[in-house]
């Protein structure tokens, strides 16, 4: 069975890398998710953990603000408190996307200076 879900948001804070005792990369972080129901704004939260040599390429990419696309494996966690059964969801990610800011104009390479931007004109 395909468990896939895509989601857009807002990074709420720098994330948080940790290693397993194994030594591999650990990666979480939250997104907000703004949406409208019936004219009124709601916003879900909602954790992400990226996992292996995935996760230590992007920790020094995604940042508190930033707009990003999550593509990954829904996953409910499950656990009992004082007897109470508590359930909470989370994405392990399989893919992230920038999104390019509403800023950048229509010409992205306009503004790139350098070898780089020279070496494809």
């Amino acid at each position: 069975m395909i468990n896939t879900i895509t989601i857009a948001g807002r990074v709420v804070a720098d994330p948080m890398i940790n290693f397993t005792k194994s030594g591999m990369a650990v990666l979480n972080f939250t997104i907000a998710n703004n949406r409208k129901y019936k004219s009124v704004e709601q916003t879900t939260f909602i954790d992400i953990t990226l996992f292996g040599a995935y996760a230590q390429s992007l920790q020094g990419h995604i940042k508190k603000g930033i707009a990003i696309d999550v593509v990954g494996e829904l996953i409910q966690e499950r656990w009992e408190n004082d007897g109470k059964n508590y359930y909470k969801y989370k994405i392990n990610a399989k893919e992230i996307d920038f999104r390019i800011p509403k800023s950048i104009t229509k010409e992205p390479y306009e503004n790139l200076e350098g070898e780089f931007y020279e070496d494809f004109q």
